[in-house]
Formats: C-alpha cells, sequence, structure tokens
C-alpha cells in the first residue's frame, strides 16, 4: 500500500492547478470570446508556443478544451502542447551551469511549437471553420455560475490522472527504476524513443524524471528535448477527455511524438559536430 502514497499526493498536488485552469475554461465558455481570439488566428501558433513554455501544465488544459469548442486551431494547440515543459524549467533554473541549455530549450521550444503549428494549420485548417462562431447557451446548469461545472470536469480529469498514475507506479515499481535507467544508459540511441514515451505520463513526474536523468548525465540534450516535447502534463487527459472525436486526439498526439523524436535525433546528430 506504500507504493499508492505517492502516485496519490502528486495526484492531489495537481488538483489546484486543474481547478484553476477548469474555472478559467467554464468562463470563456459562457462568453463570446471565440471571434475575438480568432482575430489573432494566424499568430495561433505562435502565442501558443510562447504560452505553454510557461512553467505550468495549466494552458495546455486551456489549450484542449479550446479546440473542443473550435476557438483555436490544432495547430496552435500542437504548439502548447510542444513548447510545455511541466517543472523541467524550474528545475533546470536551480543550476546556474546548465542555464545555457534552459535558454537553448526555451527558445527551440517555442520555434518547434511555432512551426510545427503552422505547417499542419497551412495542411489541414479550414478557416471557415472558426470565423463568427457564437457560443449557443448551454443547458448544464453553468448559466447559473462556472464553480460547479470547473468541480466537476476538474474531477472527472483528476480520477484519470490518479488512476493513470496509481498504474504507472505499480509498474515502475515492477520493473525496476535501476533497470529503466540502466536501460538508457547502455542504449543511447534509444533514448529519444524511450523519452518521448515517459513525456507523455500526465503529470510532472515525466518531466522531473527526464530532467534529473540530464542533470546526473544520464541521458543526452537531444532525448531531454525529446521527452519534454511530448511532455504537456495534464494537457493530454483533458485533450482526450474534452475531444469528442478520439481519432484525432490520437492523431494530434502521435505527430508531437513524431516531432518530439525526430528533433531529438537531430539535436543528437548536431551536438557530435559541435
Amino acid at each position: 500500500m506504500e507504493i499508492l502514497f505517492e502516485p496519490i499526493e502528486e495526484s492531489l498536488m495537481a488538483l489546484p492547478l486543474l481547478f484553476f485552469a477548469c474555472i478559467l475554461i467554464e468562463y470563456l465558455s459562457n462568453r463570446n470570446v471565440i471571434n475575438k481570439i480568432m482575430e489573432y488566428g494566424r499568430l495561433g501558433p505562435a502565442i501558443g508556443a510562447i504560452a505553454g513554455c510557461i512553467p505550468q501544465c495549466g494552458f495546455s488544459v486551456v489549450a484542449a478544451k479550446l479546440l473542443a469548442m473550435n476557438a483555436i486551431t490544432p495547430g496552435t494547440l500542437l504548439a502548447v502542447f510542444i513548447a510545455t515543459s511541466d517543472e523541467a524549467l524550474s528545475i533546470l533554473m536551480i543550476h546556474p551551469n546548465l542555464w545555457k541549455m534552459f535558454i537553448l530549450l526555451i527558445v527551440l521550444k517555442i520555434v518547434l511549437g511555432t512551426v510545427t503549428g503552422w505547417v499542419y494549420d497551412k495542411i489541414k485548417h479550414d478557416e471557415d471553420r472558426y470565423e463568427y462562431i457564437q457560443i449557443a447557451a448551454c443547458d448544464c446548469g453553468c448559466q447559473n455560475g462556472i464553480l460547479i461545472p470547473a468541480i466537476k470536469h476538474a474531477l472527472k480529469i483528476f480520477l484519470f490522472i490518479l488512476l493513470t498514475n496509481v498504474a504507472l507506479t505499480v509498474l515502475i515499481e515492477w520493473i525496476g527504476e535501476a533497470v529503466f535507467i540502466h536501460f538508457l544508459n547502455t542504449n543511447w540511441l534509444l533514448q529519444p524513443l524511450a523519452a518521448g514515451l515517459v513525456g507523455f505520463i500526465p503529470n510532472c513526474a515525466g518531466s522531473v524524471i527526464l530532467t534529473q536523468l540530464f542533470v546526473n548525465g544520464g541521458i543526452s540534450f537531444g532525448a531531454l528535448f525529446a521527452g519534454l516535447t511530448t511532455s504537456a502534463g495534464v494537457g493530454t487527459f483533458a485533450l482526450l477527455t474534452y475531444l469528442e472525436d478520439k481519432k484525432s486526439a490520437g492523431k494530434l498526439l502521435l505527430i508531437s511524438y513524431l516531432v518530439a523524436i525526430l528533433s531529438g535525433y537531430v539535436i543528437m546528430l548536431v551536438s557530435l559536430y559541435v
């Protein structure tokens, strides 16, 4: 039973931020903000990438809901998810010898998120779907307030996060953390692939594990970058929860993973000659 304490504690720590994000979502959902947002539609990926690089995962949750409302483009969501690094930036900031890497990480993630989002929207985005949308009154009772709907949404996502954290903790305990670290150290060519999957862990655990491994010399900067590119925190589950088209949600997550491992290998290759 002791191994359950940590995932429960981590899930509870994410609940306040999740609740705040849901409050903001409910506020936006009941106002005609979409047309104002879409005035800056073409700048969406750039704005999303800049917002995503702020050290938290609340924006990824908000982005997931706004995409479900057709208030932002899929490219903007990709930009937010790719730029999000969760707790990694906070850890890198306390190591003065890694400040150059800290700045490089932020710049590269903003550029990668912006370019990926812009290219995806250029190929797939239908602008006509996003013009002059009016938010109709809903029948969920939120006309009388936003608190209760926000609590319900936050608890729904929290339950998914809790169950996933428990399952992952049991899995890691069964495999052994030392075995996982040894695998990364001895299979450096597979690091971006493995790190990209770790980044999908829907809390700060993934970003913390990857950053600590990098700080201790366990993985390369390319692998760290790949893992943090898929590290959208609870936004991953928010996307799967809010978006009715699960195939589209899975497609966006797959794109973020492919972009993550490709960029990770490019950085590893460049570092060999720099």
